[in-house]
């Protein structure tokens, strides 16, 4: 893969439709937009595919690739890191209407978000941590573009470029913001 067919997150969240409401908040569009991208993601599916991009740490194995899950105060159980995670919860905890516009756009997000692609030849418990990693990116990625622009973070919604081209963040090298985004 070369970086030029890596869609940026900008503009796989920057569709507009004639007919979003506020459901989401001041927000909704990208809200939409993420859907629709998420809709279109081919989870997981070219993870062993050569990838070359000097943006990232290229991971060559799911054993590397799931090292997210050993890693102690870095990443939370579900292999998300945690600093982001808190940048996002620390807008919702002052702005606290804005969880009914979370907890919506999620239960919408079940809809439009197939994770296919979790490989069958891992270990129960490997297929189970990757389809919880999944599924809280998308409740993180969902809630960064509900928080914004209070919540000085991209952190999920970089992930979503990568995700969109069949492949998988898992983690990141260094202390972020600063570091690399590692990639499978």
């Amino acid at each position: 893969m070369t970086t030029s067919m890596l869609t940026p997150w900008a503009d796989l969240l920057s569709h507009r439709f004639s007919d979003v409401s506020e459901e989401y908040g001041p927000n909704s569009h990208m809200v939409v937009s993420a859907l629709e991208a998420l809709d279109d993601t081919p989870w997981l599916e070219h993870v062993v595919e050569p990838l070359a991009d000097s943006r990232v740490i290229v991971v060559q194995s799911w054993d590397d690739a799931l090292t997210i899950f050993n890693k102690d105060r870095l990443y939370n159980v579900n292999g998300l890191l945690e600093t982001p995670c808190k940048c996002v919860d620390d807008v919702f905890e002052r702005f606290p209407e804005r969880d009914a516009w979370w907890q919506q756009a999620r239960e919408e997000a079940k809809r439009y978000t197939l994770l296919g692609g979790i490989p069958r030849h891992r270990p129960r418990e490997d297929r189970d941590r990757i389809f919880e990693h999944l599924y809280e990116f998308v409740s993180m990625l969902l809630a960064e573009i509900i928080a914004m622009p209070e919540a000085e973070c991209t952190y999920f919604r970089e992930q979503l470029s990568w995700f969109h081209t069949g492949h998988f963040p898992c983690g990141w090298d260094g202390a972020w913001p600063s570091g690399s985004m590692r990639v499978y």
